[in-house]
């Protein structure tokens, strides 16, 4: 059986722990896309992680060309930022086929709408990470989670939805197979878009959030918009998922978000992308959203 060839598109905190994982598994061959200075670190020290799972140190193959790599792959896991997406698919396209496999582990649903546009919804799957990473140089720190969740709109288990998962469900990664990823996906949407927004915003960690009762009344207020935004695209949230987005961030360890990492390293903000499309959503179906609205310019003007 060949092995299957995996390209890792976006060697950051997520992509790099999530492929560094996968390259540990000697059944796939996996290669990375990098660039800048994380790139020549990479090709000089290799990939370095420090985690809850076990800590490892590994040489990897990686590019910031994925035509340089010589060879079609079969899945890409797509993890580069949302203001990245656009532009790599024009390279994607010169090294994958009609049945290479896309998954999105990207936030937003931005990202999974212009991957389906380019490459068709036969090929793209979006999932969702769960996990508490920073990468600094060739180094990654993981401290909480390590999960990706996959699963069909339709909620089926498809020949396609296993293929993907036995491939992904590696030590070190715990996939999972949703029955109903819609909801999965809108709960990580809420939550990105309050805490990676806030924190950023803010230029605190997720703990500090919650020490202002005014801040948990803004929190409360902006998980209110975005359940009614999801309402009306048949997105119902439930009890569990208001303990998924407020009650749990509370318990788990996920001190610095990545929109809070990447204004302290200077990086252009990835979460107006999340807030653009709440809101556009919103203003057709005619929501309110004074709270979300009034955020979103806040980080436009970072």
């Amino acid at each position: 059986m060949n092995k299957p060839k995996i390209l890792i598109a976006g060697t950051g905190a997520v992509g790099g722990y999530f492929g560094g994982r996968l390259a540990q598994n000697k059944n796939h061959k996996v290669y990375f896309l990098s660039r800048g200075i994380t790139l020549q670190l990479l090709k000089k020290k290799g990939l370095s992680i420090k985690s809850t799972y076990g800590d490892f140190n590994i040489n990897i193959k990686v590019s910031d060309n994925p035509s340089s790599f010589k060879t079609k792959f079969d899945y890409v896991i797509v993890s580069v930022k949302s203001q990245d997406t656009e532009a790599l698919i024009p390279a994607l396209k010169k090294v994958t086929t009609k049945d290479t496999q896309f998954i999105s582990v990207q936030n937003g649903i931005y990202n999974y709408n212009v991957l389906k546009k380019a490459f068709g919804k036969t090929r793209v799957l979006q999932g969702i990470s769960r996990i508490a990473t920073e990468m600094n140089e060739n180094k990654i720190l993981h401290t909480a989670l390590g999960i990706i969740v996959i699963g069909e709109e339709n909620g089926k288990v498809t020949k396609r939805l296993k293929s993907i998962y036995t491939v992904l469900n590696t030590p070190g990664i715990k996939c999972k197979m949703s029955e109903n990823i819609k909801l999965d996906i809108w709960v990580k949407l809420a939550w990105n878009t309050i805490f990676n927004s806030l924190t950023a915003i803010a230029l605190v960690e997720v703990d500090e959030l919650f020490k202002d009762k005014k801040i948990i009344s803004l929190i409360n207020d902006l998980y209110k918009e975005i359940s009614e935004v999801a309402a009306s695209v048949g997105v119902i949230f439930t009890n569990e998922a208001y303990e998924k987005v407020i009650t749990d961030t509370k318990k788990v360890n996920i001190a610095k978000t990545s929109s809070y990492q990447d204004r302290l390293k200077g990086k252009k903000l990835e979460t107006g992308y999340f807030t653009s499309e709440i809101l556009k959503i919103a203003q057709k179906n005619k929501i309110e959203t004074p709270h979300l609205l009034s955020m979103h310019m806040l980080i436009s003007l970072l």
